[in-house]
């Protein structure tokens, strides 16, 4: 659900950091809470909560860079058809706005793979790049989204060194 690190003993989780030399964090959050999101307050609680989050994490690593990634698509089945889940959005917006707010990147695998309703398509991909759960991806699914993920990240990156005069 992303509310863990405030139950975390900081300081043990502080020297974790420092002995690392943490400054990259990648946080993938949304995808274990959309199933159970039921309106938009929920959602919008969600984002409150995993905001508190970021602020804590940002207090223990002042130096490093965070991007959050937001939920992929999934679909739950009403009827005979397989449609997102009803507050996916709100969630991903909420979690998207605790990034932004917060001084964090967003990337956005909901839109990246299509938007609402694409599960269907990543299912049905040849071969399969999703389960049939309409949930979870396939590994070659996850190494599609990986490597979609990692050219986003580059591009950026590649931007950011021209723009602070690294290149």
């Amino acid at each position: 659900s992303g509310t863990l690190f405030k139950k975390i003993d900081q300081s043990q989780l502080a020297e974790q950091y420092k002995h690392l030399n943490t400054r990259l964090v990648l946080l993938q959050y949304g995808g274990n809470s959309v199933p159970y999101v039921k309106d938009y307050t929920q959602a919008q609680n969600y984002g409150r909560w995993f905001a508190a989050q970021i602020t804590r994490l940002k207090q223990l690593l002042p130096e490093a860079t965070f991007v959050v990634i937001g939920p992929s698509d999934m679909a739950t089945k009403v009827g005979e058809d397989f449609v997102t889940y009803p507050f996916l959005t709100q969630v991903r917006d909420a979690l998207k706005a605790a990034a932004l707010n917060n001084g964090c990147a967003f990337w956005d695998i909901y839109e990246v793979m299509g938007g609402k309703n694409s599960m269907e398509s990543w299912v049905n991909a040849d071969p399969p790049l999703a389960g049939k759960d309409y949930v979870h991806f396939t590994s070659k699914g996850a190494k599609e989204i990986a490597e979609l993920f990692n050219q986003a990240f580059m591009k950026e990156y590649a931007a950011w060194k021209i723009r602070n005069g690294k290149d």
